[in-house]
């Protein structure tokens, strides 16, 4: 049996009950995005945030947290942050929780893992749209300029965010 790449990645979530019983449970987004994370090295990831220094396993928190977001259609940063700060999840984060300009800047110093990890997302969510018969086949191109796109969109969107507030 030849696997497909999402095959790999969903068999990173399986239990070993799972493998030895051969059933084939869908793991979450949220699952995916996270095996895709832990699978990226350590020191690829630019730890930087502005007046921040993350630690690793902070900088793979944010890396998954927007990579989730974005698939998710969820862009502002500000409002990233919003509910971070309302989920009280501050406690979580060694290096405290990332603001606003934090997360714009980790965005910036790590556009190509993020660029990497919302493909994987992306490709999930069409995976499960093909299983679900939405649509026929999942083209690859389309997936990673559909990723590019979506992190152009939280720049844009976090650029109108910000003259707003400065015009106000």
């Amino acid at each position: 049996m030849k696997l497909n790449p999402m095959d790999t990645i969903m068999s990173a979530s399986r239990t070993n009950t799972d493998i030895f019983t051969q059933k084939r449970a869908q793991p979450s987004l949220t699952a995916v995005v996270e095996t895709v994370v832990a699978g990226i090295d350590d020191h690829a990831l630019s730890p930087l945030t502005g007046r921040q220094r993350l630690s690793a396993l902070d900088a793979k928190r944010l890396l998954a947290l927007l990579s989730w977001s974005y698939a998710r259609d969820l862009y502002s940063s500000a409002e990233i942050h919003a509910r971070l700060r309302r989920a009280e999840t501050a406690e979580l984060w060694d290096s405290g929780l990332p603001d606003v300009e934090g997360i714009c800047r980790f965005r910036y110093e790590n556009r190509q893992a993020l660029q990497c990890c919302l493909q994987a997302a992306l490709q999930y969510l069409a995976a499960q749209k093909v299983a679900e018969g939405f649509v026929t086949r999942i083209n690859e191109a389309h997936i990673a300029a559909e990723a590019a796109r979506r992190i152009i969109r939280s720049i844009f969107i976090d650029h109108a965010e910000a003259a707003v507030s400065l015009a106000a």
